[in-house]
């Protein structure tokens, strides 16, 4: 568990405390922090709430009351819980409370793993398979909400993104990564413009934000919720791939293990363009590699495999 400053346990308490009179749970055993944003530590956390009857998910935003985000993604919540009522399978986090303050909202807290959780660290590979397969079919049902619209494909932000990259990398990546970004460059060049599908979508669809539980698949974190490409959700989720050990044979042309991206797709229906889809994964994969070679970036020995791995799978794409 995350440590919680002097200021942060006095503040937990008081939002604590105001969930319990609003929705009586019963005496509140224990309370911990179970995640701090790495982008906003001082003002983005989650905490744990742990009753006689059931668990809870606090989350907290400082900054909410004037940017609207979590009241939005509250709002968001509770709409997607009624389209997801009567899916046996695919299902979002269940809301329970909003502050009146829109500091903080509480949701049910499900003690299952991540779908993240599994892809990492699981020995069985047909149960990894079967992660990917349940994610595919959850995503499937979100971008289900609205009918997809025909929207033209624009690279260029990815583009820019990786020659910037390149450009100040120690030289030897500099080296290895040029073809890699020539061929980048070029294929933007030829799908710029191709039509696609745009849906609305969870805009941070990783495998920490899918709870895989017994017999249902539920998804959390909408605060990036908005409409567009569908590729750009399955690209969040398929990168995890790389984590999965696999020999060259083993990988497509995108970059991810032919067997998990097959089952990915066994429920994914909607009929996305799998050129730009195969695309945006090398682009994200390459954009990961360069990111955590950058001068400037200390890596943590997670970081240090996930870099030698992300290269591992960039050589067989691009060199095989």
């Amino acid at each position: 568990m995350l440590d919680l400053s002097d200021t942060e346990q006095t503040i937990a308490s008081e939002y604590v405390a105001e969930f319990s009179r609003r929705n009586p749970v019963g005496p509140v055993k224990k309370v911990e922090c179970v995640y701090r944003s790495h982008a906003f530590p001082d003002s983005r956390l989650v905490l744990k709430i742990t009753t006689g009857i059931e668990s809870f998910a606090l989350k907290i935003d400082n900054n909410s009351p004037t940017t609207g985000r979590l009241r939005d993604e509250f709002s968001l919540l509770t709409d997607l819980h009624q389209h997801f009522e009567n899916n046996p399978s695919s299902q979002v986090i269940r809301p329970i409370y909003l502050s009146p303050s829109e500091t903080f909202f509480v949701t049910e807290f499900i003690n299952r793993p991540t779908a993240v959780d599994l892809i990492y660290n699981s020995k069985n590979e047909n149960q990894v398979a079967q992660i990917f397969r349940r994610a595919g079919s959850w995503l499937n049902d979100l971008h289900d909400r609205h009918p997809p619209a025909s929207y033209a494909f624009r690279p260029k932000w990815m583009t820019d993104s990786i020659r910037d990259l390149s450009t100040t990398v120690p030289y030897d990546i500099a080296c290895t990564s040029r073809k890699m970004v020539n061929v980048m460059l070029a294929e933007a060049a030829r799908l710029k413009g191709i039509q696609d599908i745009r849906v609305f979508s969870h805009g941070d669809f990783h495998g920490q934000n899918l709870i895989v539980g017994q017999g249902k698949t539920i998804g959390l974190d909408f605060t990036e919720s908005r409409e567009k490409l569908a590729v750009y959700d399955i690209v969040d989720f398929l990168k995890a791939d790389i984590f999965r050990d696999g020999a060259g044979p083993d990988v497509d042309r995108s970059g991810i293990l032919r067997k998990n991206k097959d089952m990915f797709f066994r429920r994914y229906r909607h009929p996305i363009n799998m050129e730009i889809l195969d695309y945006c994964i090398r682009g994200r994969l390459l954009k990961d590699w360069l990111a955590l070679w950058q001068p400037n970036h200390d890596c943590s020995p997670f970081e240090e495999d996930k870099r030698q791995r992300l290269g591992n799978r960039l050589k067989v794409v691009f060199q095989g």
